[in-house]
């Protein structure tokens, strides 16, 4: 026979729907200001804008932030001719330097934007089984 459980006001909830009102109030305490801002860093890094054509082997089009960044920088470049890494890409990312400030911070802030909304999930994740764990029998845990 199936267990009921109780949370929060409700009642008469089996595992798998105690398992998801769990997670959906985990997800919307942990996702704030902070996630707005990583999914405008991820969505305005995405190369969505069209461009002239590139040499062989270039990522085509570009995004709002590099043309954002290379106006308001106009072509500062690192002291000495040091080209500095960034990622480009995503299949596969590949490994680019670029002299560029601008380039280098449009292409940082997307990889940023990705970091840190995969480590917001993992943490809803672990946050969700811990609780989760912490009500349920031992034959319901999960993991």
């Amino acid at each position: 026979m199936a267990r009921i459980y109780c949370y929060d006001g409700d009642s008469g909830l089996t595992a798998n729907q105690l398992l998801w009102i769990i997670a959906s109030e985990t997800a919307m305490d942990e996702l704030g200001l902070d996630d707005a801002a990583a999914a405008f860093s991820i969505v305005n890094g995405a190369n969505i804008i069209p461009t002239r054509t590139k040499p062989g082997g270039a990522t085509k089009n570009t995004s709002t932030l590099s043309l954002l960044l290379r106006r308001t920088l106009r072509k500062r470049r690192f002291p000495g001719g040091y080209r500095a890494p960034s990622i480009v890409g995503w299949r596969p990312p590949r490994i680019r330097r670029t002299p560029s400030i601008a380039a280098f911070i449009a292409r940082a802030i997307p990889v940023v934007g990705w970091a840190y909304t995969a480590a917001e999930l993992g943490l809803i994740g672990y946050k969700t089984v811990l609780i989760y764990n912490s009500i349920v029998s031992t034959e319901d845990q999960v993991f």
